[in-house]
């Protein structure tokens, strides 16, 4: 009696087997012949989205929907008012697992090569500048970190005034495995300053993102840039700078989480004898509006992105022979001015919610800031 039990068992055993078997191989046939047509619903989707943007769009989708999708030869254009003035990429690849974006969206892609692209953005006729994020608006991180990158000759122009932002001819090899390579062609600021040629050596472990001995010109080097993606999954990421120009430093730490809608931050910058004239170049302001040199300044603040009223912190700051003007401006038309040239320390303290009747108030785009001196 046990033996027949156990011989039952083990014929059970084998239908289920090969059930399986016969279950998988029916599916992967259905896969396969039926690839023309999740390819075509998949085109039928992208068409659908695009034109909800007010774009249209031609391309060629191949793959097997599953696990890889390929898009070849394509051609966007806006038929109304839209951000995107063109877009070109003769070929996009993307290698994901199975049913992984469905679970994990756009972090689940393995392998991302792009080949051949040129996109051109015009957002909007006003210029572009730093602005507080709209606080009515949710804000989240960026979710396309693949755990490998291979770019090949491609721009991105975004319109601006008075000049074009311009990242062209771009190529980028980011191999967790082995150290990669950087190369632009064409790198243009909104304030007009230009790089040419510009490289760098990469490493790309464990989405951590590492660009060293970027050579902007002969006094000016970015000696590391570390864009670390490895929390993403957990909507965390953290951006440190190492910074050279001339005889001065500049450190900093930026890290980033999603709350309430919007982004946590927690800020450090530590400079040292950095030519006032940086601040103009990077921060898109006219170039004599700040002159000089920092001779010091450290900055810690925290506090949501999108919410003034959160952030707290502390700036101290030495400055010789600088000359600054029109440091805030708000669409109340209220601006702050200054202007100095002994040198000086000065140290505030940014508080939440403060009252004091000798407190120094700024305005940024609307949004009250309260200092005071320490």
């Amino acid at each position: 009696m046990a033996e027949d039990r156990q011989a039952d068992a083990q014929t059970q055993k084998r239908r289920w087997h090969r059930a399986a078997i016969a279950l998988a191989l029916c599916a992967v046939l259905l896969a396969i012949s039926h690839r023309p047509i999740l390819l075509a619903i998949g085109r039928q989707i992208a068409l659908h989205y695009a034109a909800r943007e007010n774009l249209k769009a031609n391309f060629r989708l191949e793959g097997n929907v599953f696990t890889n999708l390929t898009v070849r030869n394509l051609h966007a254009v806006p038929t109304g008012p839209s951000d995107v003035e063109s877009i070109d990429v003769d070929l996009a690849r993307a290698d994901y697992g199975l049913f992984a974006p469905l679970r994990h969206g756009l972090t689940s892609i393995k392998n991302l090569d792009v080949r051949s692209a040129r996109i051109v953005l015009n957002p909007a006729k006003a210029p572009l500048r730093p602005r507080p994020p709209d606080p009515k608006k949710k804000i989240t991180l960026p979710d396309v970190f693949p755990e490998r990158v291979h770019l090949v000759d491609a721009t991105v122009i975004v319109r601006n005034r008075p000049h074009d932002f311009v990242l062209e001819h771009v190529d980028l090899d980011l191999n967790p495995r082995n150290p990669g390579q950087l190369k632009i062609d064409k790198l243009q600021l909104v304030g007009g300053q230009m790089w040419l040629r510009v490289a760098a050596q990469t490493s790309y472990a464990n989405r951590i993102l590492i660009l060293r001995e970027v050579a902007l010109s002969n006094d000016e080097r970015v000696r590391e840039l570390r864009v670390d993606a490895s929390r993403i999954g957990e909507r965390k990421l953290a951006i440190n700078l190492d910074y050279s120009a001339g005889a001065g430093k500049l450190s900093g730490s930026f890290a980033l989480n999603e709350a309430q809608a919007s982004l946590n931050t927690d800020l450090h910058v530590h400079a040292e004898k950095v030519p006032a004239g940086v601040i103009n170049k990077y921060a898109a302001l006219p170039e004599d509006c700040i002159r000089g040199q920092m001779e010091k300044l450290d900055v810690d603040l925290s506090g949501l992105i999108s919410a003034p009223r959160t952030w707290q912190g502390k700036l101290i700051g030495r400055e010789d022979s600088l000359r600054k003007s029109a440091i805030f401006s708000s669409k109340e038309s209220r601006s702050t001015a200054a202007s100095f040239r002994s040198p000086r320390e000065t140290a505030w303290r940014f508080c939440k919610g403060a009252t004091s009747s000798r407190a120094r108030t700024s305005f940024i785009s609307g949004a009250r800031l309260n200092c005071r001196p320490i």
